[in-house]
């Protein structure tokens, strides 16, 4: 009988191996292929890209498939096992059946939503209820049901096809997978050359199409290429409204009203800045300036870093979503109706606009001139006073007929946490700081110190700019905005720094808002960096909802409340409420590690309980990953 099922099911030659995987690449590079838009194709370019990048990878989402497959099989045939070609049917039509029912639920996912498979998607839909949550009824079952069995089908056959033995094929043509391997080579090599000239030249229909393929990995060479004169093309003059390459942003055209009198804008930002740093003994300044203006006492950054809480400051939108504007170099809508009102800038940072690359993204069509970045040289606390001193003197020199912006971004706080003797108000501090080399378990409470004298030298700084702007008589024509980039931990919950994690150490902020004829209120609920440009625009005369341009809430609207925040980092987005804290990857490295907590960072035993019950923020959260992003139709 044995015998007999080893006629029936002989164990695959590496040749009929072979030429199996190469059947399954021609059905996987089919769905890929469905992955693309129509405009890809248009121009020869990007079709040439196209087609080498799924060429290669198709192959590539197979290869574990193969690779795996193939070791089995020398397994095998090495030490004979009963029913081993069984076994390798099975291990070989499953894996490759489980990558191609992979790649139709991704383009289902991607056509729903507008972003491939991710952790988050995983979570969702793993939790009990989470399918039907996506709204997927009986009769959606039952055909992906019958697609994956077609898949599967597909498979075996392709197999069943493979392991056939009939005549010897001519010399000549008993290899066709080696000229396959050779082409798919040569279409990887070619497709990754293309987009590293792309991501260098800002070619952005190679850019953007490069985001229908899941789990792709950008090449860039911008130095080379730099190197080799080959130069950045420059996105000026956009126009209020960008929908091309899958970003459409805002989703509606502006409809603007400017105000006969435009408030000024002055906008403060600290490096590392956390809330608790809104203290009447650390920052006096700022705490009286509170006291008249919007304090804002459980705020969250949208991220952990200062990519993401910049960002989401100013466009009002997922960290996430840093990638497609970065790449079509997007100004944020707000900096858009600033111009149209033909606003005057300064702009400042004690750091640098171009990494992280705020001149390609929040301040991409500033001119140069109105950028002025002190980087390097005099220690942080300097460059910040003496950035002030400039701003000053911007706000003296102004043309009075128009109204201005004038953006500051602190430095002081970042470690290794500068300020000046006078500013020194915690004791003792560490004398020299080195995070390289520090024992955090012996010096964190000394090093904390340095931060809050830090912060204190800042708050003179804001206080600063508040006296010029009350003897200047600018006061009530202003509004005043104070804001950390993110906070800072100092070991609370077993970190130091920012970045890491998303507790409300690493991502809770002050905020501090003055808008001229509002009266002083404090704000205890939750709320978040992506409401600023929803509580600027509209008195900015914007009368779109902020829906149109934003993932916030007008601060200033009667009834405001928000259920929860978002943060971000490169890799994973956090929901932040008050009872639970939930990350998701949003990408391949950011499974690596994902947390769920309370609402006091502590870890929680039951998971699962905690994603049960923010369901329904889940999905309005996948819905916005992608609303600003999404393919136009």
């Amino acid at each position: 009988m044995l015998n007999q099922i080893r006629r029936l099911m002989p164990l695959l030659t590496a040749h009929q191996l072979n030429r199996y995987f190469l059947c399954s690449w021609l059905i996987a590079a089919f769905q890929v292929v469905a992955l693309q838009s129509t405009r890809q194709f248009a121009e020869p370019a990007t079709a040439g890209w196209t087609l080498a990048a799924t060429t290669s990878y198709a192959f590539l989402y197979l290869l574990p498939a193969l690779l795996l497959s193939h070791l089995l099989r020398l397994l095998l045939a090495r030490w004979p096992a009963r029913g081993g070609n069984w076994l390798l049917a099975a291990t070989a039509i499953g894996l490759a059946g489980l990558t191609q029912v992979l790649l139709y639920a991704d383009r289902i996912i991607r056509d729903m939503y507008g972003f491939h498979i991710n952790g988050f998607v995983i979570n969702l839909v793993s939790t009990p209820g989470g399918i039907d949550s996506l709204g997927a009824t009986w009769a959606t079952r039952l055909s992906a049901a019958l697609i994956c069995a077609l898949l599967l089908a597909a498979q075996a056959g392709a197999y069943a096809w493979a392991s056939r033995r009939g005549a010897p094929a001519p010399a000549g043509s008993r290899h066709p997978w080696r000229w396959a391997l050779l082409a798919v080579i040569l279409a990887g090599t070619g497709e990754r050359l293309a987009y590293a000239y792309s991501a260098a030249a800002n070619y952005q229909p190679i850019l953007f199409a490069s985001e229908r393929y899941p789990l792709y990995q950008p090449l860039t060479m911008r130095k080379l290429a730099k190197s080799l004169g080959i130069a950045s093309a420059q996105t000026e003059g956009q126009s209020l409204r960008v929908k091309d390459g899958g970003l459409a942003y805002p989703l509606k055209p502006l409809r603007v009203e400017a105000p006969q009198a435009p408030p000024n804008i002055v906008w403060l930002v600290a490096e590392s800045l956390r809330f608790d740093m809104l203290d009447p003994r650390i920052m006096p300044r700022l705490w009286a300036f509170s006291n008249d203006a919007l304090r804002l006492e459980k705020h969250f950054s949208g991220g952990n870093l200062t990519q993401m809480g910049v960002f989401s400051m100013f466009y009002g939108l997922y960290g996430s979503d840093w990638f497609p504007m970065r790449a079509a170099q997007r100004a944020p809508a707000l900096m858009d109706v600033l111009q149209q009102e033909r606003y005057q800038f300064d702009l400042r940072t004690s750091q640098r606009f171009t990494y992280p690359a705020f001149d390609k993204t929040v301040f991409a069509n500033m001119r140069p001139e109105d950028l002025h970045a002190l980087e390097s040289g005099a220690p942080a606390w300097q460059r910040d006073a003496r950035n002030i001193d400039d701003m000053l003197a911007f706000i003296e020199r102004r043309d009075p007929a128009r109204p201005f912006m004038a953006y500051m971004f602190f430095e002081s706080t970042h470690a290794p946490y500068d300020f000046p003797p006078e500013a020194a108000i915690a004791e003792p501090w560490l004398e020299h700081f080195n995070y390289l080399t520090a024992d955090f378990g012996r010096d964190i409470d000394q090093i904390k110190n340095r931060y809050i004298n830090a912060a204190h030298h800042i708050d003179a700084q804001i206080g600063r700019v508040i006296d010029h702007l009350k003897a200047e008589g600018l006061l009530d024509k202003t509004v005043v905005i104070v804001l950390g980039d993110h906070g800072e931990e100092f070991m609370e919950r077993g970190r130091w720094g920012h970045s890491a994690e998303f507790n409300r150490f690493q991502t809770g902020t002050p905020a501090v808002i003055r808008v001229p004829g509002q009266a002083p209120r404090v704000v205890t609920g939750i709320t978040s960096h992506l409401d600023i440009p929803a509580t600027l625009m509209p008195l900015l005369g914007v009368k779109n909802p902020p829906a149109d341009y934003s993932l916030g809430f007008d601060l200033l609207a009667p009834g405001f409340h928000r259920d929860y925040a978002v943060a971000a980092d490169w890799n994973r987005i956090a929901y932040i409420g008050s009872d639970f804290k939930v990350s998701f990857p949003v990408n391949a490295l950011g499974a690596i590690r994902n947390e769920v907590t309370d609402g006091d960072d502590r870890p929680l035993a039951d998971s699962a309980a905690a994603i049960r019950a923010i369901r329904t923020a889940m999905l309005e959260i996948m819905h916005n990953l992608a609303r600003f992003s999404r393919p136009p139709a």
